[in-house]
This record gives structure tokens, C-alpha cells and sequence, in this order.
């Protein structure tokens, strides 16, 4: 291989991994609160798609840890610990975890299914420091009645984002 070849893919991989070292990682746990369910329903999935793909768009690395249904704060607690854990253990700059809240008819154990609060909070992985966080009530409706995921998850990665960025 000539010396021409060896400088300009030596250029090309010095161009390469100067851009990767400037992106930023940042890792999601998606919780679901909601009383009336054991499994992980299709709009927290959905609400999760929607961040990953925000924060994509915007040139972060993303990652998730598993999304699981939670019944108080004490759960919320002890899986903060573990995904900012697993952050930690891959590299990720930030660490994410969104309560999703459901409204629900306790009297016939049945789910409402309407996202009725979502409470976040952002931590930098290194020192687990909580930069940020809020908790929104004010949850878009569409002309069906049903919640605007679109609107909201835009809304939840202009925040984070911001929140990172400042």
C-alpha cells in the first residue's frame, strides 16, 4: 500500500473518531405506574420509541434499560440504582428515568389507560448527580380524547435536552 493510501484512510479514521468522541450518550428507563397492570403496555413502549428516536434525530447515542411496571417509590428507587448502574457500566454520559402515571379505576381493577403525569429526572453517570427533573400534568389531548404522544415526547426531549445543554 503506497504512502498516499496509508495518509488518507489515516485521515479519514483521525476525521471519525474525532467526530464519535463529541457524541453524547445518554441512557433511558422507562417506568410504568400503574396499579392495575403486571406487564409494560404499548404506549409506554411507544412513548419510549418516541424519546429514543428524538434524541437520535439529535445526534445522541441512546440507549435503554429494560422498561418495567412499578407500585411505589420504593420500586422507582431501587431500579434509579440499577440503570444508573448500567449507565455507568456502558459508557453513558446521561442517565434518564421517566415515571409514566396512569389514571385507573381502582373499584373495577381495570386500567383507565391514560397517562396522566410523567415525572423525570436527569443524572450526569459520573457522579450520579441529579441535574434536572419535573413532573408534568399538563398532558396534551388530541381531538379523540386520547393523549398526543407525539407532542408530549417532543415537549420531554426539548427539556432533557435543554437540561443537558446548559
Amino acid at each position: 500500500m503506497g504512502i498516499t493510501k496509508k495518509l488518507i484512510i489515516s485521515l479519514v479514521l483521525a476525521v471519525f473518531y474525532s467526530f464519535a468522541s463529541f457524541a453524547t450518550q445518554i441512557s433511558f428507563q422507562i417506568l410504568q405506574f400503574d396499579e392495575t397492570c403486571e406487564e409494560v403496555n404499548s404506549k409506554s413502549y411507544d412513548i419510549e420509541t418516541y424519546l429514543l428516536d428524538g434524541f437520535f434525530e439529535r445526534n445522541y447515542i441512546v440507549t435503554t434499560s429494560q422498561a418495567s411496571v412499578i407500585y411505589n417509590d420504593d420500586d422507582a428507587f431501587d431500579l434509579w440504582k440499577t440503570g444508573l448502574g448500567e449507565a455507568f457500566n456502558g459508557s453513558s454520559d446521561y442517565f434518564v428515568q421517566i415515571e409514566l402515571h396512569y389514571a385507573a379505576d381502582m373499584n373495577l381493577r381495570k386500567p383507565v389507560g391514560m397517562v396522566n403525569r410523567i415525572t423525570w429526572k436527569l443524572a450526569v453517570v459520573k457522579t450520579g448527580t441529579v441535574i434536572d427533573g419535573e413532573t408534568v400534568t399538563d398532558i396534551t389531548k388530541m381531538s379523540n380524547g386520547q393523549e398526543d404522544l407525539g407532542a408530549l415526547t417532543l415537549d420531554l426531549v426539548k427539556h432533557i435536552n435543554n437540561a443537558i445543554k446548559a
